[in-house]
Order: C-alpha cells, then structure tokens, then sequence
C-alpha cells in the first residue's frame, strides 16, 4: 500500500515513512499501528481490535497502547491536543481524521504485523557504566549512540532509534517483555567498566522472543585516546553482529513449516543452503531465492544472494556453462544494486560478479562503495582483499582479509576468508603461513576443492 496525507508518504513495500522524501524513523510496531489505523480510517477501531491486528493478541497494558499512539502522533506532527490526524475517542478507541491525497493498494493482502517486522529489528539499550566514576557515562552513552548509528546502515537491519531505547536508561528488565513493548527481534545491551588506565566493555546479543543469548563478548583495552577505543569497539561489535544476526535469521527460518514462509524467510533459507555450496544445496538456493523474487520483486538482498549463488556455480559448472552462470551473475547482481543503491551487500554482489567476470577494477570500485557504506562490513573486507590480491597487491590484500577476519572471527564465511589469505600468503612466498591457513579452511564444513589445490603447490615450492 501506498498513501500520501500533507507532506508525508507512506509505502508498505519499503516499510518506510517519508516527510518531504526524508526518512522517519518509526519502530516496527508504531509502523504497524500506522497501516492500521490508515486501513481502517472509515471507522473508530477500538483498542481491542488495535491489539488483535497489531499485537497479534498479546495481552498489552492501556499505558503501552498509548505510548505507541503518542509515538505515531509525533511521527506524523500530530499531538494529542490538535488531534488532527489521529482522533481519540475516549472509550470506545481511535480513529484516522487526517484525509488522504493518494492512495495505491498493491496486490494480494495487506500487511500484518509478523509481515511489517519480517525485517529483523534490533533495539540497542544503553551500555550500564559500572565505574564509580559518574564521569565515564559519557563514554558509555557514547558507545551505544556509534553502535546505533553503525547498525543502521546495515539495510537487512530495521534498528530502533536512540530517542526510543534511551527511554530505558537505568532500568532492569526482562527481556522477553522489552522486545514485545518495542516491537523488536534482538536486543544489544553491554557495559563498560573503567580501572585507571584500562577499560572493559562488554556486550551481549539476545533473541528478543526465547530471552536466549546469541552473543556475546568482552573487550579490554588501553584507554589512551577514548575516541580510537570507541570507534574501534563499535566496528568489531558491528562487524560481528550482522553475521551473528544473519545465522539466527537462517535458523528461525528453517524452523518455519515451509508454507507460512514468506519472501524473507525464504531468502533466509536460501543463505541456508548457499552457505553449503554443494552442488545440489547450490541448485536449492538458487530455487528458493527465485521463490523470494517471486514474492517480492524489489527485495534487493534475495537478488545478491542469487548472484552469489551463480558465482559459486560458475566455480563447480564445466566450461561451456561458465560464461552463462556468469552473465545471470551479473544480471541478478545489477538488479540487486538497482533496489537498493544503498546496501553494501549488493554492492559485494555486484563486485563479486563483476570479479567473476575478469572486470577487476570494476570490482575494486563496488567493494570500495560497499565499504564506504558499510566500513564494519567484513564481508567487503574480504572481497576487497581478495581482488587486490588478483590485482597483482597481495600485500594490501593480506591486510583487508586480516581486517575482516578481525571484524567477524566466526563468519559464516569463514572458510572462503582463510583461503583468500592464504592465497595472499602463496603470492608472497610465504609458504608456510600459507598451508597454516589452509589447514583451517580444510577442517571447515562443506569445503570445496580449492585449498587442497593451493596446498598442494605451496608444498611444492618448499620441496615437500
């Protein structure tokens, strides 16, 4: 669904609200009561029925229910004095006053709440500083503010504003309940802990709906310049957490019966089975992620991974198929960029295929846009690295996989990273540190021909 009232725009396809083309930011459950209220705008819902379509029926206080309605009245300028977009009525429940310029219903049914948070949302709450210094609340304000800031510009992420999370500071709650009062899948939290020169910070990942910790991890380190140490947390939190969510959002699919899936969920299995890379896991991906285009024409990441799938394919296909798999390559990857130019994803997509291709300072350039999107990425790290090292710079390349490797040490592509450095080694006749890193990319799961090869000719140059 589409609809314009005044200078706003809202489109359910996006999941985005816009005030003069900019970007509101809205949680997912004040998203939901928007379409709502908008859906329903020839009649007062009650409360009751809010709860019903928005809540999916969850037992919900009246202090919670209005604190969504104050949140959306501020989304779209309204308040509860003027209520000239949404009207209370006391008793009997709400209403949409506010009159619509446009109006464009897309196909098939509209959107439910599961089918607004489809998106994995994250609320980061306040890092807790435990020093006894009251000084350091700054520090640890600031750490949350970067992480928000970072994680908003991973496009696959629906991230809760810092005005809504700050709302939290200093209080203890169950987590369960807290992802159910702000609408969100994951919840970040941490803390930082101060001793002369030294600092601890320390965070934690948690699925939102079983209280269950995904993640979690400590840093310590030397507190000479506060904002190196905050930066550099931030990306290594950043850099791991997107891979981290990514796993969970693999798994929670996989659980689904098959037909309540939608276009996310199906993608999410395709990543399942891309990350596999066997022939027949190959060919499902590249089933299931048509499956998700079918759905959902413009779902840019459903495109990457349908690129990535064609590229692993070109590796394994025999030589006639190879030009082919890497046209489609391209072809799916083009389209990826085209949905979104703002996903440092698709940028990777495009640069792997570009790659794949023979177009290498093509390539470059992709990754060097996905990285300025996205500097946590350490996917783009990674590819980046790997086609300076095709580039004849297998220093430089060295250092970009080094640095993703630092970003994310349990990526679920972890195999392909220890190859590449590897590669970087072997290039620079570093033999020995070559056939180290191969050996760790040879005990992982689902590995294919590649470092048996690289090891191979390492080993011969040393004469073994």
């Amino acid at each position: 669904m589409w609809a314009q009232f005044g200078e706003y725009s809202l489109d359910t396809e996006s999941l985005e609200l816009t005030n003069s083309g900019k970007p509101v930011e809205i949680e997912p459950q004040v998203f939901s009561l928007l379409v709502c209220l908008i859906e329903n705008r020839d009649r007062v819902v009650s409360k009751d029925e809010i709860i019903e379509m928005v809540w999916d029926g969850r037992i919900v206080s009246d202090s919670s229910l209005n604190t969504r309605i104050n949140s959306l009245r501020k989304a779209v300028g309204d308040d509860g004095k003027s209520q000239a977009v949404i009207k209370t009525f006391p008793r009997r429940g709400f209403r949409w006053v506010a009159e619509l310029e446009g109006e464009k219903v897309t196909a098939g049914q509209p959107k439910t709440q599961n089918d607004i948070s489809d998106k994995p949302s994250i609320a980061v709450l306040p890092f807790e500083n435990l020093s006894n210094d009251p000084e350091q609340e700054y520090f640890s304000d600031g750490i949350t503010e970067d992480i928000i800031t970072a994680l908003s510009r991973i496009r696959q992420l629906f991230v809760i504003a810092r005005n809504t999370t700050f709302v939290y500071k200093g209080q203890v709650s169950d987590m369960h309940s807290l992802a159910q009062d702000l609408g969100v899948r994951y919840i970040l939290e941490g803390s930082v802990r101060k001793s002369g020169t030294r600092v601890r910070i320390t965070a934690q990942l948690v699925d939102g709906e079983s209280g269950v910790q995904i993640w979690a991890e400590k840093y310590d380190r030397e507190l000479e310049d506060i904002f190196i140490v905050q930066d550099e947390i931030t990306q290594l939190v950043v850099g791991t957490l997107g891979p981290t969510v990514t796993k969970a959002e693999m798994e929670r699919a996989r659980k689904k019966p098959t037909q309540n899936l939608d276009a996310w969920e199906i993608y999410q299995q395709g990543l399942y089975h891309l990350n596999r890379r066997s022939v027949e896991d190959l060919d499902k991906s590249e089933e299931l992620f048509l499956q998700a285009i079918e759905l959902s024409p413009e779902l840019s990441p459903a495109h990457s991974g349908l690129a990535y799938a064609y590229a692993f394919k070109s590796i394994i296909a025999s030589i006639d198929e190879t030009d082919e798999l890497c046209a489609l390559g391209l072809e799916a990857a083009n389209k990826a960029v085209e949905y979104d130019p703002d996903d440092d994803l698709a940028h990777s997509a495009l640069a792997r295929a570009l790659h794949f291709s023979g177009n290498l300072m093509e390539a470059l350039r992709e990754y060097e846009l996905g990285l300025k999107l996205n500097p946590s990425s350490a996917f783009c790290h990674y590819g980046y690295g790997r086609a300076l090292i095709a580039t004849d710079d297998p220093i430089s390349g060295i250092s970009y996989i080094e640095q993703a490797l630092h970003l994310s040490p349990y990526d679920m592509w972890i195999s392909p990273f220890y190859v590449s450095l590897a590669e970087g080694y072997f290039f620079t006749e570093q033999y020995e540190n070559a056939i180290e890193w191969l050996d760790k990319a040879i005990k992982q799961p689902n590995v294919v021909y590649t470092p048996f090869v690289i090891k191979a000719a390492a080993l011969g140059h040393l004469g073994s």
